[in-house]
C-alpha cells in the first residue's frame, strides 16, 4: 500500500505540475486559478525567482517572508465560506484542503496552527463535498485527517472530544473513502 501511496503521490504531483504550467501560461487566470497556481507551484518549488531579492553585496537571496505573506494572503481571502448557509463551494473547499496538503509536505507550522482551527468547522458544515473531495483527490486524505485530528488537543481543548467524533464519522469515512484510506485518516487520529 506505502508504493500505491508513494507513485500515486508523484502522478498527483505530475499532474499538478501540468495543471500549474497551463494556468501560468494563461495570462487571464484570476481568482482561485490564481490562488491555486501560487500555492501548487510553491508546493512544487517551482518559480522561487519571484520571491527574491538582491542584498547589499548583490546577490539574490530567497525572500521567504514575502512567499509566506502571499500564501497567508490566499488562505485568509479562502478560508471564509462562499455559498450561503457557511457552505463552501468545491472550488474554494480544494484550495483549504491543499493548504492541509501544502502544510503536511512543507512542514509548515504556521499554516498547520491554522488549520487545526479553523478545518475542523468548515468540515462539519460541508461534510460531503469534503469527502467528495478527498475521494477524488485521495493523495489529501492524510493531510486533512491530520489537521482534522489537530483540532482535538488544540490550544488544550477538545481532547476528551476526540473518541465521540471518530465514532460518529466512520461512517461517512466508510461511504466516500476505500478501507485503506479509512485506516490511513484514523490512525491519523491515534497519534
Amino acid at each position: 500500500m506505502t508504493n500505491i501511496m508513494k507513485h500515486l503521490t508523484i502522478y498527483s504531483f505530475i499532474f499538478l505540475l501540468f495543471a500549474c504550467s497551463s494556468i501560468n501560461a494563461s495570462e487571464n487566470a484570476h481568482g482561485e486559478e490564481k490562488d491555486f497556481y501560487i500555492l501548487l507551484s510553491n508546493l512544487l518549488g517551482v518559480n522561487k525567482s519571484q520571491y527574491t531579492y538582491v542584498d547589499a553585496q548583490g546577490n539574490k537571496r530567497p525572500n521567504l517572508l514575502e512567499q509566506f505573506k502571499e500564501l497567508e494572503k490566499i488562505y485568509i481571502k479562502n478560508i471564509e465560506p462562499d455559498l450561503a448557509a457557511d457552505k463552501f463551494s468545491p472550488k474554494r473547499l480544494k484550495i483549504v484542503m491543499f493548504f492541509s496538503f501544502y502544510s503536511h509536505e512543507k512542514k509548515s507550522a504556521a499554516f498547520q496552527e491554522y488549520l487545526a482551527a479553523d478545518l475542523m468547522p468548515i468540515y462539519i458544515r460541508n461534510q460531503i463535498t469534503f469527502m467528495e473531495i478527498l475521494k477524488e483527490l485521495p493523495f489529501l486524505v492524510q493531510s486533512n485527517c491530520d489537521r482534522l485530528s489537530s483540532f482535538f488537543g488544540f490550544e488544550g481543548k477538545n481532547n476528551d472530544k476526540k473518541p465521540s467524533f471518530i465514532e460518529k464519522n466512520k461512517k461517512i469515512f466508510n461511504k466516500y473513502l476505500t478501507n485503506d484510506q479509512v485506516k490511513l485518516c484514523i490512525s491519523s487520529f491515534s497519534e
